[in-house]
């Protein structure tokens, strides 16, 4: 069971449709694996095995990568590691780094969740919770820890330009 905690501010914190490298969509995406199996009939791929993702500056590493994608073109993809880790530039040149032991990610709603021990760190700023979902049409982000568990966010405060 899980208990959630509505955090607008991980917007300020979690990369979104506007923050993430805008080039990084118009790239071609690599996978790297030991082992892939693909099905081009249903559009379906398992990837094990030092699994490596890379579209532009988004790196994605994962022990385990099932991808596919329906009839209207949309994308669906489940990861698992010890962890998967997620690394992308944000327009703003700032790095974004994420981290969790699987990922679920439904292009047709839109929706990103990282789950089970899963962290996201822009700067100094960071968010750590059980389960961390990522709504990219409403911006809507929301972290939940386990019942009797707890969501920590640490927000940096930002450096004040000097006067001259």
């Amino acid at each position: 069971m899980f208990r959630p905690l509505v955090l607008p501010l991980l917007a300020l914190l979690l990369v979104n449709n506007a923050g993430a490298e805008t080039a990084d969509r118009e790239k071609p995406m690599n996978i790297t694996a030991d082992n892939c199996s693909l099905d081009q009939k249903t559009q379906q791929s398992v990837c094990v095995g030092n699994v490596v993702v890379t579209q532009g500056t988004l790196v994605l590493r994962a022990d385990k990568l099932t991808t596919r994608q329906d009839e209207k073109g949309n994308q669906f993809a489940q990861g698992e590691g010890r962890p998967v880790r997620f690394k992308q530039k944000l327009d703003t040149g700032e790095m974004l780094d994420a981290e969790s032991l699987r990922f679920d990610y439904d292009g047709g709603k839109g929706l990103m969740t990282l789950i089970d021990k899963a962290w996201v760190k822009r700067n100094q700023d960071m968010v750590v919770g059980d389960t961390i979902t990522y709504d990219m049409n409403t911006e809507y982000y929301q972290a939940q820890s386990k019942t009797g568990g707890r969501v920590n966010i640490t927000l940096m405060p930002k450096k004040k330009e000097a006067s001259k």
